[in-house]
Protein backbone atom coordinates (compact mmCIF):
# COMPACT_ATOMS: atom_id res chain seq x y z
CA UNK A 1 0.00 0.00 0.00
CA UNK A 2 1.35 3.44 -0.40
CA UNK A 3 -0.43 6.28 0.72
CA UNK A 4 -0.16 9.82 0.29
CA UNK A 5 -0.89 12.62 2.41
CA UNK A 6 -1.58 16.58 1.98
CA UNK A 7 -0.83 18.72 5.11
CA UNK A 8 -1.87 22.28 4.70
CA UNK A 9 -3.13 24.81 7.06
CA UNK A 10 -6.51 24.32 6.65
CA UNK A 11 -6.54 20.66 7.45
CA UNK A 12 -5.33 17.30 6.32
CA UNK A 13 -6.55 14.58 4.07
CA UNK A 14 -4.70 11.22 3.11
CA UNK A 15 -5.48 8.73 0.70
CA UNK A 16 -4.12 4.92 -0.23
CA UNK A 17 -3.06 4.31 -3.80
CA UNK A 18 -6.67 3.37 -5.27
CA UNK A 19 -8.92 4.07 -2.55
CA UNK A 20 -10.91 7.39 -1.66
CA UNK A 21 -9.52 10.19 0.15
CA UNK A 22 -10.34 9.46 4.08
CA UNK A 23 -11.92 12.80 5.69
CA UNK A 24 -10.26 16.16 5.98
CA UNK A 25 -8.41 16.31 9.80
CA UNK A 26 -6.94 19.65 11.36
CA UNK A 27 -4.37 21.33 9.50
CA UNK A 28 -0.81 21.39 10.51
CA UNK A 29 0.74 24.18 12.33
CA UNK A 30 4.36 25.63 11.32
CA UNK A 31 7.20 24.15 13.23
CA UNK A 32 8.63 27.70 15.10
CA UNK A 33 8.40 28.47 18.51
CA UNK A 34 6.42 25.88 20.57
CA UNK A 35 5.32 23.96 17.99
CA UNK A 36 7.84 20.96 17.15
CA UNK A 37 8.04 17.46 14.75
CA UNK A 38 6.01 15.57 17.73
CA UNK A 39 2.97 18.17 17.12
CA UNK A 40 3.08 17.74 12.89
CA UNK A 41 3.25 13.84 13.32
CA UNK A 42 0.42 13.91 15.67
CA UNK A 43 -1.84 15.45 13.28
CA UNK A 44 -0.18 13.31 10.01
CA UNK A 45 -0.44 10.35 12.35
CA UNK A 46 -4.27 10.46 12.89
CA UNK A 47 -4.99 11.70 9.03
CA UNK A 48 -2.88 8.59 7.92
CA UNK A 49 -5.05 5.77 10.45
CA UNK A 50 -8.55 7.44 8.40
CA UNK A 51 -7.00 5.44 4.99
CA UNK A 52 -4.62 2.71 6.55
CA UNK A 53 -6.21 -0.86 6.81
CA UNK A 54 -4.59 -4.09 7.82
CA UNK A 55 -2.49 -4.51 4.93
CA UNK A 56 1.21 -3.24 5.21
CA UNK A 57 2.38 0.07 4.35
CA UNK A 58 5.24 0.18 2.03
CA UNK A 59 5.39 4.13 1.02
CA UNK A 60 4.18 7.25 2.23
CA UNK A 61 4.43 10.78 0.50
CA UNK A 62 3.74 13.45 2.37
CA UNK A 63 3.21 17.32 1.32
CA UNK A 64 3.77 19.86 3.80
CA UNK A 65 2.94 23.07 4.81
CA UNK A 66 5.98 24.94 6.20
CA UNK A 67 8.50 21.69 5.27
CA UNK A 68 10.49 25.37 5.04
CA UNK A 69 10.69 25.47 8.93
CA UNK A 70 11.77 22.17 9.43
CA UNK A 71 15.40 21.11 9.77
CA UNK A 72 16.72 17.15 8.88
CA UNK A 73 16.49 16.06 12.68
CA UNK A 74 12.70 17.59 12.44
CA UNK A 75 11.91 15.47 9.54
CA UNK A 76 13.66 12.41 10.56
CA UNK A 77 11.66 12.52 13.83
CA UNK A 78 8.31 13.15 12.09
CA UNK A 79 9.19 9.72 9.84
CA UNK A 80 10.13 7.98 13.09
CA UNK A 81 6.88 8.78 14.30
CA UNK A 82 4.88 7.94 10.97
CA UNK A 83 6.69 4.29 11.05
CA UNK A 84 6.50 3.83 14.60
CA UNK A 85 2.17 4.11 14.29
CA UNK A 86 2.45 1.90 11.04
CA UNK A 87 4.07 -0.91 12.94
CA UNK A 88 1.80 -0.16 15.95
CA UNK A 89 -1.14 -0.25 13.55
CA UNK A 90 0.23 -3.94 12.17
CA UNK A 91 0.63 -5.56 15.76
CA UNK A 92 -2.83 -5.06 16.57
CA UNK A 93 -4.11 -6.48 13.51
CA UNK A 94 -1.73 -9.66 13.14
CA UNK A 95 -1.94 -12.32 15.82
CA UNK A 96 1.96 -14.17 16.09
CA UNK A 97 4.74 -12.21 17.07
CA UNK A 98 6.08 -13.86 13.81
CA UNK A 99 3.78 -12.83 11.42
CA UNK A 100 3.86 -9.25 12.82
CA UNK A 101 7.84 -9.39 11.83
CA UNK A 102 7.08 -10.81 8.18
CA UNK A 103 3.85 -8.14 7.63
CA UNK A 104 5.89 -5.54 10.03
CA UNK A 105 5.33 -2.06 7.67
CA UNK A 106 8.44 -0.54 7.74
CA UNK A 107 8.12 2.14 4.88
CA UNK A 108 10.28 4.40 2.80
CA UNK A 109 8.98 8.33 3.71
CA UNK A 110 9.52 11.24 1.86
CA UNK A 111 8.35 14.38 3.00
CA UNK A 112 8.52 17.33 0.55
CA UNK A 113 6.51 21.08 0.15
CA UNK A 114 3.07 21.40 -0.82
CA UNK A 115 4.51 23.15 -3.61
CA UNK A 116 6.48 19.81 -4.87
CA UNK A 117 3.19 17.64 -4.31
CA UNK A 118 1.22 20.17 -5.74
CA UNK A 119 3.37 20.09 -8.97
CA UNK A 120 3.36 16.41 -9.13
CA UNK A 121 -0.36 16.20 -8.86
CA UNK A 122 -1.14 18.70 -11.31
CA UNK A 123 1.25 18.04 -14.00
CA UNK A 124 1.28 14.23 -13.47
CA UNK A 125 4.49 13.50 -12.34
CA UNK A 126 7.97 15.66 -12.23
CA UNK A 127 6.76 17.17 -15.71
CA UNK A 128 7.97 20.73 -16.58
CA UNK A 129 5.58 23.42 -15.85
CA UNK A 130 4.42 25.82 -12.95
CA UNK A 131 2.37 25.21 -10.27
CA UNK A 132 0.47 27.70 -8.83
CA UNK A 133 -1.28 26.55 -5.34
CA UNK A 134 -3.58 28.85 -3.75
CA UNK A 135 -5.28 28.11 -0.66
CA UNK A 136 -5.01 29.93 2.84
CA UNK A 137 -1.38 30.41 1.82
CA UNK A 138 0.29 29.98 -1.43
CA UNK A 139 3.25 28.49 -2.88
CA UNK A 140 4.09 28.40 -7.06
CA UNK A 141 6.82 25.76 -7.63
CA UNK A 142 8.46 24.90 -11.22
CA UNK A 143 10.16 22.57 -12.50
CA UNK A 144 12.44 22.34 -15.97
CA UNK A 145 11.26 18.08 -16.24
CA UNK A 146 15.19 17.43 -15.20
CA UNK A 147 17.10 18.40 -12.00
CA UNK A 148 15.81 21.76 -11.77
CA UNK A 149 13.41 23.73 -9.37
CA UNK A 150 12.06 27.03 -8.24
CA UNK A 151 10.19 28.08 -5.35
CA UNK A 152 8.53 31.41 -4.90
CA UNK A 153 6.51 32.66 -2.24
CA UNK A 154 4.93 30.57 0.44
CA UNK A 155 6.80 32.34 2.81
CA UNK A 156 4.01 32.63 5.19
CA UNK A 157 0.91 35.06 5.74
CA UNK A 158 3.31 37.90 7.70
CA UNK A 159 6.13 38.01 5.43
CA UNK A 160 4.52 36.77 1.71
CA UNK A 161 1.61 34.59 0.38
CA UNK A 162 0.61 37.28 -2.19
CA UNK A 163 -3.07 36.34 -3.63
CA UNK A 164 -3.42 33.39 -1.31
CA UNK A 165 -7.42 33.08 0.59
CA UNK A 166 -5.17 35.22 4.05
CA UNK A 167 -4.05 38.02 1.16
CA UNK A 168 -7.55 38.25 0.10
CA UNK A 169 -9.36 37.90 3.50
CA UNK A 170 -6.98 40.14 5.29
CA UNK A 171 -7.03 42.79 2.60
CA UNK A 172 -11.41 42.75 3.01
CA UNK A 173 -11.31 42.99 6.60
CA UNK A 174 -8.69 46.29 6.68
CA UNK A 175 -11.32 47.74 4.11
CA UNK A 176 -14.36 46.72 6.22
CA UNK A 177 -12.58 48.27 9.33
CA UNK A 178 -11.31 51.52 7.27
CA UNK A 179 -15.13 52.12 6.66
CA UNK A 180 -15.86 51.89 10.13
CA UNK A 181 -13.48 54.27 11.22
CA UNK A 182 -14.71 56.35 8.49
CA UNK A 183 -11.85 56.08 5.64
CA UNK A 184 -14.47 56.12 3.37
CA UNK A 185 -12.54 56.84 0.38
CA UNK A 186 -10.13 53.62 1.28
CA UNK A 187 -12.91 51.31 3.12
CA UNK A 188 -16.02 49.20 1.92
CA UNK A 189 -19.51 49.76 3.35
CA UNK A 190 -20.46 46.24 1.60
CA UNK A 191 -17.66 44.52 3.28
CA UNK A 192 -18.35 46.14 6.51
CA UNK A 193 -21.92 45.21 6.38
CA UNK A 194 -20.12 41.42 5.42
CA UNK A 195 -17.99 41.74 8.76
CA UNK A 196 -20.99 43.02 11.10
CA UNK A 197 -23.02 39.69 10.10
CA UNK A 198 -20.36 37.56 11.20
CA UNK A 199 -18.86 39.14 14.34
CA UNK A 200 -21.95 41.59 15.34
CA UNK A 201 -20.01 44.66 15.02
CA UNK A 202 -16.44 46.05 13.49
CA UNK A 203 -15.55 46.36 17.59
CA UNK A 204 -15.97 42.41 17.88
CA UNK A 205 -13.68 41.47 14.91
CA UNK A 206 -10.29 42.27 16.07
CA UNK A 207 -10.95 39.47 19.08
CA UNK A 208 -12.40 37.22 16.87
CA UNK A 209 -9.82 37.01 13.90
CA UNK A 210 -6.79 37.38 16.72
CA UNK A 211 -8.33 34.97 18.99
CA UNK A 212 -4.93 32.09 18.88
CA UNK A 213 -2.33 32.26 16.54
CA UNK A 214 -2.94 29.08 15.12
CA UNK A 215 -6.61 29.83 14.01
CA UNK A 216 -5.92 33.24 12.78
CA UNK A 217 -4.90 32.65 9.13
CA UNK A 218 -7.55 30.10 8.47
CA UNK A 219 -10.06 32.69 10.24
CA UNK A 220 -9.04 35.35 8.06
CA UNK A 221 -8.81 33.52 4.86
CA UNK A 222 -12.32 32.46 5.56
CA UNK A 223 -13.27 36.07 4.78
CA UNK A 224 -12.74 35.41 1.02
CA UNK A 225 -15.66 34.10 0.48
CA UNK A 226 -17.31 37.37 1.49
CA UNK A 227 -14.73 39.70 -0.57
CA UNK A 228 -16.16 37.62 -3.60
CA UNK A 229 -19.72 38.19 -2.95
CA UNK A 230 -19.07 41.62 -2.70
CA UNK A 231 -16.76 41.70 -6.07
CA UNK A 232 -19.84 40.36 -7.82
CA UNK A 233 -22.62 42.58 -6.20
CA UNK A 234 -20.59 45.29 -7.66
CA UNK A 235 -18.16 46.62 -4.67
CA UNK A 236 -15.30 48.17 -6.37
CA UNK A 237 -13.13 47.94 -3.32
CA UNK A 238 -13.55 44.36 -3.02
CA UNK A 239 -12.81 43.67 -6.99
CA UNK A 240 -9.73 45.78 -6.75
CA UNK A 241 -8.55 43.21 -3.86
CA UNK A 242 -9.24 40.30 -6.22
CA UNK A 243 -6.98 42.26 -9.03
CA UNK A 244 -4.01 42.41 -6.76
CA UNK A 245 -4.73 39.08 -6.11
CA UNK A 246 -4.62 37.65 -9.21
CA UNK A 247 -1.78 40.33 -10.44
CA UNK A 248 0.41 38.96 -7.51
CA UNK A 249 0.47 35.47 -8.09
CA UNK A 250 1.03 35.89 -11.81
CA UNK A 251 4.54 37.61 -10.78
CA UNK A 252 5.40 34.94 -8.52
CA UNK A 253 4.69 32.83 -12.04
CA UNK A 254 6.48 34.62 -14.34
CA UNK A 255 9.45 34.91 -12.05
CA UNK A 256 9.53 31.04 -11.56
CA UNK A 257 9.58 30.82 -15.56
CA UNK A 258 12.39 33.18 -15.14
CA UNK A 259 14.13 31.38 -13.20
CA UNK A 260 14.10 28.28 -14.87
CA UNK A 261 13.33 28.78 -18.65
CA UNK A 262 14.92 30.26 -21.31
CA UNK A 263 13.01 33.93 -22.84
CA UNK A 264 10.21 32.94 -25.19
CA UNK A 265 10.06 29.39 -23.95
CA UNK A 266 6.32 28.40 -23.75
CA UNK A 267 5.78 27.37 -20.51
CA UNK A 268 2.38 25.55 -18.77
CA UNK A 269 0.89 26.84 -15.90
CA UNK A 270 -1.24 25.13 -13.74
CA UNK A 271 -3.87 27.28 -11.50
CA UNK A 272 -4.79 24.58 -8.27
CA UNK A 273 -6.58 25.14 -4.62
CA UNK A 274 -9.74 26.72 -3.31
CA UNK A 275 -9.30 29.93 -4.04
CA UNK A 276 -9.26 29.64 -7.82
CA UNK A 277 -13.26 28.16 -6.84
CA UNK A 278 -13.24 32.38 -7.29
CA UNK A 279 -13.59 32.26 -10.90
CA UNK A 280 -12.78 35.11 -13.08
CA UNK A 281 -12.72 37.04 -10.23
CA UNK A 282 -9.33 35.36 -10.03
CA UNK A 283 -8.34 33.83 -12.92
CA UNK A 284 -8.66 37.08 -15.18
CA UNK A 285 -6.59 39.58 -13.83
CA UNK A 286 -4.46 36.72 -13.28
CA UNK A 287 -3.81 35.42 -16.80
CA UNK A 288 -3.69 39.29 -18.52
CA UNK A 289 -0.90 39.91 -15.87
CA UNK A 290 0.57 36.76 -16.79
CA UNK A 291 0.91 37.02 -20.51
CA UNK A 292 2.22 40.69 -19.68
CA UNK A 293 4.90 39.28 -18.22
CA UNK A 294 5.89 35.78 -19.74
CA UNK A 295 3.74 36.21 -23.34
CA UNK A 296 4.36 32.17 -23.68
CA UNK A 297 2.66 31.48 -20.72
CA UNK A 298 -0.47 28.87 -21.48
CA UNK A 299 -2.98 28.54 -19.00
CA UNK A 300 -3.52 25.10 -18.35
CA UNK A 301 -6.07 22.76 -16.57
CA UNK A 302 -4.26 20.87 -13.66
CA UNK A 303 -4.23 17.14 -14.56
CA UNK A 304 -5.09 15.95 -10.37
CA UNK A 305 -4.43 17.22 -6.82
CA UNK A 306 -1.44 17.84 -4.15
CA UNK A 307 -2.94 14.63 -2.70
CA UNK A 308 -2.46 12.58 -5.55
CA UNK A 309 0.85 14.51 -6.32
CA UNK A 310 2.00 12.85 -2.67
CA UNK A 311 1.29 9.39 -3.82
CA UNK A 312 3.69 10.43 -6.78
CA UNK A 313 6.18 11.61 -4.50
CA UNK A 314 5.65 7.93 -2.64
CA UNK A 315 6.88 6.04 -5.53
CA UNK A 316 10.15 4.45 -5.53
CA UNK A 317 10.69 6.35 -9.08
CA UNK A 318 9.78 9.69 -7.53
CA UNK A 319 11.51 12.71 -7.68
CA UNK A 320 15.30 12.35 -6.51
CA UNK A 321 15.81 14.43 -2.97
CA UNK A 322 16.14 18.19 -3.33
CA UNK A 323 18.10 20.44 0.19
CA UNK A 324 15.00 22.56 1.63
CA UNK A 325 12.30 21.04 -0.99
CA UNK A 326 12.31 17.73 -0.48
CA UNK A 327 13.89 15.10 2.19
CA UNK A 328 13.77 11.21 1.62
CA UNK A 329 14.40 8.70 4.64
Amino acid sequence: MIVGLDAGQTGIRAVAEGGAPGPQVLGVRRMEGAVGPDDVADGLIVALETVAGDEPISAIGIGLSGFELASDCDLTRIAARLRAAADARMAASVASEDAIERGRARPSIAIASDGVTSLLGAFGGPRPGVVVAVGTGVVVLGHDGDGGWAKVDGWGSLLGDDGSGFFVGAAGLRAALRDFDGRVASGSRVLRAAAEKRWGSMDAVPGGVLRDDVATSRIVASFAPAVADAALAGDAVARSIWDAAGTGLAESAAAACARLFAAGTAVDVAPLGNLWNAGPLLADPFERALVARWPEARTVTAAGTSLGGAIELARPDGPAAVSGLLWRG
